[in-house]
Formats: C-alpha cells, structure tokens, sequence
C-alpha cells in the first residue's frame, strides 16, 4: 500500500514548501535577467549594467526547475494516496447505499459522488501530471535559460562603474550564504522522505557556483584585472551546458515508457553539475556506484577498468613527458622566422619549416616576421592623450563602379583619419606669424631580411609602432618649422619622401632596431579644412574665368556660323521665289496666247465654251434644275453632253423641255433636256 511508504506520506508535508521556493527563485531570477539590460541609474553611479547578472538569473531558473518539478512530484504521491484511500472505502458505503435506498436516491448519490469528484483537487494531482507537466517544466526552464545565456554572449562586453561591481559583488556573496543552506539541508536530508533531495541539491550547486564565481570576477575586474571576464565565460559556459541537459532530459522522457508511481522520480536533474561542480574530486568508486544504480552494471568487476586505474598514473606521465619534448619542436610559418636562444644566448636564426632543438626551458624560439610589409599613419595623436585612442582604420573592399567609402575622401574640406595638425612659420605684413597644415602621411616598413636585423627586432624593440611614431613626428616638426606653407605645398612631393625616408632610416639604423623602410606614403598636404574654402574660391574663380573665355568664344563661333547659315538660306528662297514666278508669267503667258488665238479663230465659241467653264467651276457642287423659257414644246428635243458636276460623280443636270408636236413622248423617268440658245450641234 502507498500510505505505508514514508515518502508518499511526507508528501503532503513538502509539495507546497518545494513549489513556494521554486516559485521565489523563479521571480528571482528574472529580476537579474531584466537587471542585465537596465542602465545603472543609482545616486552617484551610472553606467552600462553588467552582462554577467544575466548567467545568475539564468542559474536560478536551473534550481526553480528542480524545485517546481520535486513539488509537481509530491502533489502526484499525495493525489495518488488519496486515490488508494477512496477506493478503499467505496465498495462498503456504495453496498450500504444500494441496499436500503430508493431509484431516485441512488440517482442523487451517483449526480453528487460525479460533482464531488471533479472538484476534488486530489483528482487533478493524479499520475496523468506527470506524463506532461513534469516533462515541460525542465524543459521551459532550460530552454529559458539557454536563450539568456546565449543573448548575453553575443552582446558586446561593457564595464560597469567600480563601485558598482564592487557592490554587486558582496551582494552576490551575501547571496551565495542561503544558497549554500538550501544546498547543505538538501544534501543531508533523508531520500525516504524526499527521493528528489539528491537532484535538488546538485542543481542548486549551479547558481550557488555562478555567484561565487561571478562574484569574485567581478571584484577583480574592479581592481584592475581584465583576465577576470574569462570567469563569467567559464560560468556562462556552465549554465548554459546545464540547461541544455535539462531539455535533452526532457525530449528523451517523452520516448521512454513510465515507471510506476513508487519508483517514478522527477526528471530535473543534472549529472553535469553533480559532477563537475563539487569540492572533491570524483573517485572510480562513486563512478561505479553512479552507474550500478542507474543502469545496474558493476564496473569494480571488469578487468579493462581495472587495468586503466593501474596504468593510468604512468600513462599520465608519459604523456607529460612526451609534452614536454614535443616543445623542442617548433614549426614556423612562411611569414615568420626564429630567433634560436640556447641557455639564454641567441645562437641561430630559423627560417620558416620545422626545426627541432633543446626543450623548454634550456632552448627557447623567440619569433619575428619575415616579409610583412606593415602601414603606419603618422599622427601626434597618443593613445592615452585625450583619453581615447586613435581610430582604426579599416580596409573595406570596394567594386570599381561602386561608390567611393568615406576612408577614401581626400577633400582638404573634409578631416582625414589619420592627418595630424602642424604649425609653420610664416611671415605677414613685415611680422613673424605662423600657419596651421595638415598632413596626412604613412610609414611602410617591414623587419630586415638578415640575421642580424633579425635578432635585432627580437631583442631590441619591444613596440617597434611606437619608436616608429616618436621618430616620424620629430623629423616632421624639424622639416615644417624650417619651411612656409606656400613653399610646402609647391615643393614635389618626390623629393621630400625621399629626403625624409633617408632621415627616419638613419635614426632606425642608429638605435638598431632591425626595421627597414620601404616607402613613405603622402596622402595629402594641405591647409586645414578651416581655410580650405579661401583655397576652393581662388581655385574656382581661375576655373570660371577659364570657362567664360571658353564659352565665348564658343558663342562667337556659333553665331557666326548661324549668320551665314541664314544668309544662305534667304539666297535659296529668293532664287527659288524668282524661278516660280517667272514659271508663273511664262504659264500665264502661253495660256493667255492660246486664248488669243482660239478667239481668233472664233469668238462666239470661244466665249461659250469659256462661260461653261466657268459654270461647271460654280455649280460643280451643287444641284439644280434649269428651265429655259425659249425652248417651246414644238422643237426637237436636243441632248448636251457637257458635264456640269465638276467631278465624275457629280449630280446629273437635266434640263426639262415641252416635247414637239408629232414627236414621240420621252420614255418614263427620262426628262427632255434642251440646249441654251447661240448653242451649236458639235
């Protein structure tokens, strides 16, 4: 029976104290992750909040887990013994009811025994929740976690003000104290009473490590050490493996068949925090005691095990020994070479490819470059002057068609990245002044190919960008004070790379530095972008007087040759005017000859036929009935053939007349036509 197992009777004892704790480590936890992206805003302290607040409420979220799911596990064991004891007493109370009640009783006991039922809450903490909740509640707190954890990596890394961290700090150990209770208590409490004591315990080592281990980071950090930020990676590590042991858990759970209620335990658990975070280190024996309980198979029986506990100590120390003579062995890239120091002398120097030589500590390889050309801008801009450092220029590549990136801008109106600001004597109405220019100029060395400048930068240079940079800068002072700006600026640039690549190599070669230069890069001299617009306008007036000569001339030209082209073209259309009116006259006058003769010849005609001419011009688009009063009904008719239209399909012109006597009648729909007088049969 159930009720007679001590764990199902503590059950009701520690099911609401488990979730209550669980619950108040949940709220906690996500007030450390909102504190991680909230601003400092507190009376003297400002600043941007420490990503590390956000590893410890996702830590916490691991030990809700743990705690919600030993609770979900005791509500079942309660639920379950309530079951056990209700079934026990329903057979006696159904058969006492059954036998002395009526139809309608048995009714109202089954209606109200149904009602009592679903509002039991002993019903609803049956075995069916462990078949989802037990399995979900891992796996959202994991997954909740290792969403934090992995949000917090990406963000870039900030520092919070000192005293902040160091306040957060103590804050963070004071925290660490009821942790370690809660840890102690679970450790030492009985696995009858509470079979989930055991994985209780070991997830609450896992925010109990974050805040000590965040705690002492972020002490260190406040003093000064930048090393310490690899303690919350470690932590953010940690965490984020745990929870996603507590997911893979939860996702196997779900092909895996139920245990029964008696030996059934909650799924929140870590084997990782048990085994990595602990004060003593894991034996073979707690290992075979691990694994007999969980998969029954005793590994104290087998002989490889045993035989890997008896060589592992010399194993060990092969390997360390093996470790230690592989470290005679150095191999050498082609873009670097070596500098062979044995017992602290150097004796050789090593190329690139593997070489093999005495081991650490008697033989040491100090490395150097061979062949990297390296770009040094000179600037008197010095990391810690202004308090921040000097911008990084980065190379971007960029297509031939595209637009040009800003690093690219070379406009005296627009501040270079890397030109410094330099002063230059000048003389100004009789009276000694001085100029400001700007230069924007680059060093291009490498190390020197012999051995001796070999061993030269191993040894003697510790920042070879910095001597570098100190060396620039003093030449370059001592050649702008000794020349003027007008002068700087129509000096060839040829000339004074040379002479200043020939000085700065002489101060290199006199501290024996090994540093060869190769070039020296201008970019631009110019005056600042302050005075730069005084340069553009006198620039631009010489450009626009140049132009308007240009476009004078131009238009001097071109309207030369559009007088002539009207020129032309007016003697065109005259000529052609000319030529069509004599056509005309000369048309006119044969016209007009022709007449002559045709009236001549014979006027009476001649006028006729014109005055029809000009009739059909004046009825050619018009109908109409002609009726002559002359013609008498006695006449023959007569027929004209003209055409009074003007056109082809012109109206028909008939002109009605009295047919004569003793002729035949014009047939139906044929009116008789007749000719005006003075008009001759043709």
């Amino acid at each position: 029976m159930l009720s007679e197992l001590a764990r199902f009777n503590a059950a009701r004892r520690y099911g609401l104290p488990l979730f209550a704790v669980g619950a108040l480590l949940g709220v906690a936890g996500l007030a450390f992750v909102e504190s991680g992206y909230l601003p400092i805003r507190i009376s003297g302290i400002a600043g941007p909040p420490p990503q590390a607040l956000i590893y410890i409420g996702a830590s916490l979220w691991i030990a809700a887990a743990g705690f919600i799911s030993a609770a979900l596990m005791s509500f079942t064991r309660q639920g379950s013994v309530d079951s056990e004891s209700r079934q026990r007493a329903l057979p006696s109370s159904t058969s006492r009811q059954a036998s002395g009640s009526s139809k309608f009783s048995r009714f109202r006991h089954a209606v109200t025994k149904s009602a009592t039922t679903l509002l039991d809450p002993s019903v609803w903490r049956s075995d069916k929740i462990t078949e989802w909740p037990l399995m979900l509640v891992p796996m959202g707190f994991g997954a909740l976690a290792g969403l934090e954890v992995v949000r917090a990596w990406q963000q870039p890394v900030t520092t919070a003000p000192d005293l902040y961290m160091k306040l957060v700090g103590g804050g963070l150990i004071v925290l660490a104290f009821p942790l370690l209770v809660l840890q102690r208590h679970y450790a030492n409490f009985s696995e009858d009473l509470l079979p989930e004591s055991p994985q209780i315990e070991r997830l609450i080592r896992v925010p109990l490590a974050a805040c000590i281990g965040i705690a002492i980071a972020m002490i260190l950090l406040s003093a000064g050490f930048s090393w310490a930020v690899e303690i919350e990676r470690v932590t953010a590590i940690i965490v984020l493996l745990v929870a996603l042991e507590l997911i893979l858990r939860s996702v196997v759970t779900l092909f895996m068949p139920q245990q029964a209620i008696m030996q059934r335990r909650a799924i929140s658990d870590s084997s990782l925090a048990g085994f990595v975070l602990r004060l003593t280190p894991p034996s073979i024996r707690t290992l075979n005691i691990a694994v007999r309980r969980q998969f029954g198979v005793d590994l104290s029986r087998s002989w490889a095990l045993a035989f890997v506990q008896r060589a592992a100590l010399p194993i060990a120390a092969g390997i360390g020994i093996f470790a230690w003579l592989v470290t005679g062995i150095t191999a050498l890239p082609l873009n670097q070479r070596g500098v062979y120091q044995r017992f602290g002398v150097p004796v050789a120097v090593f190329g690139p490819g593997i070489h093999m030589h005495l081991p650490w500590p008697m033989g040491i390889v100090t490395t150097t470059e061979i062949g990297v050309v390296h770009q040094l801008p000179i600037e008197f801009v010095l990391p810690t002057g202004n308090g921040q450092p000097p911008p990084e220029e980065k190379e971007a590549v960029v297509d031939a068609e595209a637009v040009p990136p800003p690093s690219a801008d070379r406009l005296w109106d627009d501040a270079h990245p890397f030109e410094g600001s330099y002063l230059i004597a000048s003389e100004e109405n009789g009276q000694q002044s001085f100029q400001l220019s700007d230069v924007d100029m680059a060093v291009i060395y490498q190390v020197g190919v012999s051995d001796e400048a070999a061993i030269d930068a191993a040894y003697r240079v510790t920042d070879p960008e910095g001597l570098i940079q100190a060396l620039s800068g003093q030449i370059l002072v001592r050649y702008l004070a000794q020349n003027t700006l007008l002068n700087l600026l129509g000096q060839s640039r040829e000339t004074f790379a040379s002479d200043f690549q020939k000085a700065l190599q002489q101060q290199l070669d006199r501290f024996s530095t090994g540093l060869q230069i190769l070039a020296i890069s201008i970019e631009a001299i110019h005056p600042p972008p302050e005075a730069a617009m005084a340069y553009h306008d006198v620039q631009a007036a010489e450009i626009r007087a140049g132009i308007r000569v240009a476009e004078s001339k131009g238009d001097a030209v071109r309207a030369e040759k559009f007088a002539a082209m009207q020129a032309s073209t007016d003697v065109n259309e005259t000529t052609a005017a000319a030529a069509e009116l004599v056509g005309q006259a000369q048309t006119s006058g044969t016209l007009f000859g022709g007449d002559r003769q045709a009236y001549a010849k014979n006027g009476n005609v001649f006028l006729l036929e014109r005055w029809f001419n000009n009739l059909s011009t004046a009825l050619g688009k018009s109908e109409y009935v002609l009726i002559d009063h002359r013609l008498s009904g006695q006449e023959v008719p007569t027929l004209d053939l003209r055409d009074f239209s003007g056109s082809a399909n012109g109206p028909t012109v008939t002109v009605p007349t009295a047919a004569p006597p003793g002729a035949a009648p014009a047939p139906p729909g044929q009116p008789n036509t007749a000719r005006p007088p003075g008009d001759d049969d043709d």
